[in-house]
């Protein structure tokens, strides 16, 4: 049973906004487990002037349900804890589990929440193993639960598989922030790793300085390499390497430019040098690349 614990009379009609999208039109728990996900029910709660909104179901619902923390904080009393959460954390309740949370004025509490059920239901779970996750912080929630709602709301065509995904797409964020910030200092380090990943892709043919980059970037040049090399799996050299030579791949064997001036589209201005990384690279040398290409290929522009 859910009860809702409302604050004493004299709230104004706005004291906070509420905002839903449902399945069926109202809450309905949902034991699915023939499809690989549903998803229920979507809304969203932000405190304004009332002092407290509390939820509490000691005996939990037949579903699944996750909350994010999109601003503010939010107090969850949990395994005989209180824990009070700041923005950016995601809340994850499976079936059966009490649920006993508020939510304050005071602490400017913005949550968005949904109710999921299917055969996937336990794997989106994992992205909070003991209930609790770090997702950080990013408009790209709200966008994206604000996406859901307004699909179950207006209820057009495919609306179900665009709810679908777009859940999907708010857990597989919380794993991607979590497995960057694992790799240290905040998630600073993975965004040092990002820009110079981007910048390789963009300009593989040009000079890249990891000594000029990790000094820009406020590093020492063996840090850099080593959160890069965690990153990647392999040294800022090695990945630029490794662009490289899949282009003069790719160029090799859909266009008939000559081996010299391929080497010098891709960065080298040694073709013979060129030649020789090919081959270690790929394992073959850039002539029977070309000779076992499908098609006569022709020269593209």
């Amino acid at each position: 049973m859910h009860e809702i614990v409302v604050p004493e009379a004299g709230d104004t009609p706005r004291d906070m906004v509420i905002t839903t999208g449902y399945l069926f039109r109202s809450d309905v728990e949902v034991e699915e487990a023939a499809t690989p996900l549903v998803v229920t029910a979507v809304g969203r709660y932000r405190m304004i002037t009332r002092e407290r909104f509390e939820t509490h179901r000691p005996g939990g619902r037949r579903d699944y349900q996750l909350l994010y923390v999109a601003s503010g904080e939010a107090t969850f009393y949990r395994d005989g804890r209180i824990r009070c959460v700041p923005a950016g954390t995601l809340v994850v309740y499976r079936p059966g589990d009490p649920q006993h949370y508020e939510y304050r004025a005071s602490d400017r509490t913005d949550v968005y929440w949904a109710h999921f059920s299917g055969r996937d239901a336990p794997e989106l779970a994992d992205v909070a193993p003991d209930g609790f996750a770090d997702a950080g912080v990013s408009a790209e929630y709200g966008m994206l639960f604000g996406r859901m709602i307004g699909e179950l709301q207006l209820r057009r065509l495919g609306f179900e598989d665009l709810v679908e995904v777009d859940l999907r797409r708010v857990v597989a964020l919380a794993r991607r922030h979590a497995a960057e910030v694992s790799v240290g200092d905040g998630g600073r380090m993975p965004a040092v790793v990002r820009g110079a990943v981007t910048y390789l892709h963009e300009h593989a043919a040009e000079r890249f300085s990891v000594a000029e980059y990790a000094e820009e970037q406020g590093l020492s040049v063996s840090r850099f390499i080593h959160v890069f090399r965690e990153a990647t799996g392999q040294s800022p050299k090695r990945y630029q390497t490794s662009i490289r030579m899949n282009e003069a791949r790719m160029l090799l064997e859909s266009t008939d430019y000559p081996v010299a001036e391929i080497a010098d589209m891709v960065g080298y201005d040694n073709p013979l040098y060129f030649s020789r990384l090919f081959r270690a690279h790929v394992g073959m040398p850039p002539s029977a690349c070309r000779a076992g290409k499908s098609g006569a290929g022709r020269r593209v522009p």
